[in-house]
């Protein structure tokens, strides 16, 4: 078995094995979305290798690149992401060969860490490997509306031309970005990422509220049972003061328009006030996915472990 590096010429061969390993059930296979995922993603192309048994694509192990970013240090990551075995190989190590180069590879080139959220079954695999488990993300939610409304498509798409997230961005400056002041890590916010990871994402439909970068809320329609949860997956103020009443009005009309179940949302070091979240929520509830995170050039891991000094978006952690 050789394990070479992939390139975009392998790709259509890499859905496949996708498909015949794992099918649709969690994650559409498609040459777009993949593209999508780990060639445009403004942090750097992703590290993509594969297990070759003659002419035969048999394993994938994927990292994304990511970055986590404070007012003093700017953390290079990866993103621990795809993997497929053909289902005839399976049980031959090949998961493992894969990921421990692809952790190699990343120690050689610097990056300083790597995260991902595993399942309950393949956490054990991760943890044998070197990770280190984090806990769960904590959240804050608050009830929504007293008569909730049932989800719908129609729904969903109505609201969600009301809050283009297209137009909002419109009205960026392509070069706009965020200055991180705090001293929890985030995901760094600016026109590129917004573009990338909300507005261009081929899988989930986002909103926007935002006046010219001012401050800003994207967020998703998420289908709860037959109710909706109304996710908060990037929050920030640019400034204290009128900021925060703006943010506030937003999510009331977010609220009235959407008429969720309830609402979600986690900590946001952008939003500019005292304890990082929004008010009228409660939490934090350590409810969300499992993280697990390993150290590659990264000497200390303190302020990752518990979310210590780490306050990652719902969008940084979503599955996709």
């Amino acid at each position: 078995m050789d394990i070479a590096v992939a390139s975009e010429g392998d790709i259509a061969g890499i859905i496949s094995l996708m498909r015949s390993s794992l099918g649709e059930d969690l994650m559409p296979k498609s040459e777009d979305f993949f593209r999508w995922k780990h060639y445009e993603n403004p942090f750097g192309k992703s590290k993509i290798l594969l297990a070759k048994e003659g002419s035969g694509l048999v394993g994938l192990r994927a990292f994304m690149r990511w970055k986590w970013s404070s007012k003093n240090h700017v953390i290079s990551a990866m993103r621990a992401v795809d993997t497929a075995t053909d289902p005839e190989y399976q049980g031959r190590g090949i998961f493992s060969k894969l990921t421990m180069q692809a952790v190699e590879e990343c120690k050689k080139e610097g990056v300083e860490m790597v995260f991902n959220t595993p399942n309950s079954i393949s956490i054990k695999g991760y943890l044998k490997m070197g990770w280190n488990e984090v806990g769960k993300m904590p959240l804050f939610f608050s009830a929504g509306s007293i008569f909730p409304f049932f989800f719908s498509e129609s729904l969903s798409a109505e609201i969600l031309s009301e809050f283009n997230i297209s137009e909002k961005l419109s009205s960026f400056d392509n070069n706009w970005s965020l200055s991180t002041l705090s001293d929890f890590y985030y995901t760094p916010i600016s026109f590129e990422f917004l573009t990338w990871r909300y507005k261009n994402c081929p899988i989930i439909k986002y909103g926007m509220i935002s006046e010219g970068g001012e401050f800003g809320i994207i967020f998703r329609i998420k289908p709860f049972n037959r109710f909706i949860e109304l996710r908060i997956c990037e929050i920030w103020t640019s400034s204290e003061g009128t900021s925060q009443k703006k943010i506030r009005d937003s999510i009331k009309t977010l609220i009235k328009k959407i008429r969720p179940l309830f609402v979600s949302c986690t900590y946001s070091p952008m939003l500019n006030n005292k304890h990082h979240s929004l008010p009228g929520l409660f939490g934090p509830f350590y409810k969300g996915p499992i993280v697990t995170i390993r150290s590659l050039c990264l000497e200390d891991l303190d302020n990752f472990i518990n979310f210590k000094n780490w306050q990652p978006s719902i969008g940084s952690m979503e599955l996709f």
